[in-house]
C-alpha cells in the first residue's frame, strides 16, 4: 500500500471520512465504488451484503491507503461502528463518563485509548483502591471522567479518583442550589454545594459566550447559584451549570424575529444543499440552493460565491434548534 500517491492525488479525503459512493463493478476478491467522478475506490468483497448489487449508493470509510492500481482503499464493514462512535463523541465534554483501554503505563500515569483520543489517567487522579497493581492493569477497560478534553490533538486527561467519591446526598435534576467553587482549573471546577454534595461545573455550562477559561467567569473560594444539571443512581456524579440560569442571549435574538425580516450577510460556507450565511447580526443562516434558483440541478458554488455579501429576507424560524433559511439576492464580492 502507498500512503505518498493518496497524499497528493486524494487530499480531500482523511483517513476515518466517511463517504457516499456508487457501486460500479463486484468482482470475486474486491467491490469497485466510483467516488464523484474522482478516482474509484475498493473495498474486499467479503464486506458486501448480497442485497447490494451494481448501481446501489453505498457508505464507505477512507482507510488513508491506495493500492497498485491507484484506487482509494476503503472499507465497508466497520462504518456502522464508525458512525456509532462519531455520535458518542458528539456527547463527549469535561465532565463526561467514559471506558478507556489502558495500553501503557509510564512514570507519570497511565495511558489509553478511546475511539482514536489519546488518554491519559494522571496518578494523582487515580482512585488508588483500583491502581495498587497498576502495571497487571493492561488491556483492561476501566471508568473515568473527563477532567480536559483536546478535540483538535484528539487528547484526553481523566480521573478515577471522582468517580471515588461517593457522596450519596440526594439532588433533584433543575433543582437550584448554592455552592463555592473549591477547586478551579481552566475546563472544570469542582463545586461544593450547599446541601454537603461535590459537583463538576464544566466550562461549556458556565457562560453562553465562548470563554477560554473559567477563570474568565468565577473565582475560586467565591459563591455562586448552580442548577443541577445531571446525576448517577448513586449521586457520585453530579453536573451543574451556571448559564443554564440566565436567559440565552440567541433565544432573545429568535424571539425578535419574524419571516419577511430584511437581512444580510456574508457567505462562509458553500454546501451541496446550499450557503451557510453569518448574518451582520451574529446569527447564521442557510440559503438553500433550490430555493434561491429557477435553474434546475444547478449548484450551489455556480450562484454563491464564498466571502461573498449576500442579501435577502428570513423564510423559515426554527427557534428550538436555533436555525432560520433566507431567500437571498445576490451582491457582489467585498474582496
Amino acid at each position: 500500500m502507498k500512503m505518498k500517491d493518496f497524499n497528493i492525488n486524494m487530499t480531500q479525503y482523511n483517513r476515518g471520512d466517511i463517504i457516499t459512493g456508487t457501486i460500479v463493478m463486484i468482482g470475486a476478491k474486491e467491490v469497485v465504488v466510483a467516488l464523484g467522478g474522482l478516482k474509484e475506490g475498493v473495498f474486499p468483497r467479503n464486506e458486501l451484503d448480497p442485497a447490494f448489487k451494481i448501481g446501489d449508493a453505498i457508505l464507505v470509510m477512507v482507510t488513508g491507503e491506495i493500492d497498485d492500481k491507484n484506487c482509494l482503499v476503503l472499507t465497508h464493514s466497520g462504518v456502522n461502528k464508525a458512525l456509532e462512535d462519531k455520535e458518542k463523541l458528539k456527547s463527549l465534554k469535561v465532565g463526561s463518563e467514559f471506558t478507556f483501554k489502558i495500553s501503557n503505563i509510564n512514570p507519570n500515569g497511565i495511558l489509553g485509548e478511546f475511539m482514536g483520543y489519546r488518554v491519559f489517567l494522571p496518578y494523582s487522579q487515580c482512585a488508588t483502591k483500583d491502581f495498587v497493581n497498576c502495571e497487571k492493569l493492561i488491556n483492561f477497560e476501566i471508568n473515568a471522567i473527563v477532567i480536559e478534553l483536546n478535540n483538535i490533538k484528539k487528547s484526553i486527561v481523566c480521573s478515577t479518583k471522582l468517580l471515588e467519591e461517593n457522596q450519596s446526598i440526594p439532588v433533584e435534576i433543575g433543582q437550584v442550589l448554592n455552592g463555592t467553587i473549591i477547586r478551579l482549573e481552566d475546563k472544570y471546577a469542582i463545586v461544593l454545594l450547599n446541601n454537603g454534595a461535590k459537583a463538576k461545573l464544566s466550562i461549556s455550562d458556565a457562560s453562553y459566550e465562548h470563554i477560554q477559561s473559567l477563570k474568565d467567569v468565577v473565582e475560586l473560594n467565591k459563591n455562586y447559584d448552580f442548577k443541577i444539571l445531571d446525576t448517577n443512581s448513586d449521586y457520585s456524579r453530579i453536573s451543574v451549570g451556571l448559564k443554564q440560569l440566565k436567559e440565552n442571549p440567541i433565544d432573545i435574538q429568535f424571539d425578535q424575529l419574524k419571516i419577511g425580516d430584511e437581512v444580510e450577510g456574508q457567505v462562509v460556507k458553500i454546501l451541496s444543499v446550499g450557503a451557510v450565511i453569518k448574518l451582520d447580526n451574529g446569527l447564521t443562516a442557510l440559503a438553500i440552493t433550490k430555493e434561491n434558483t429557477d435553474r434546475a440541478n444547478v449548484a450551489t458554488h455556480h450562484i454563491y460565491k464564498l466571502n461573498s455579501r449576500v442579501n435577502g429576507i428570513i423564510s423559515k424560524i426554527n427557534k428550538e434548534h436555533h436555525k432560520l433559511n433566507i431567500l437571498t439576492n445576490i451582491k457582489k464580492d467585498t474582496n
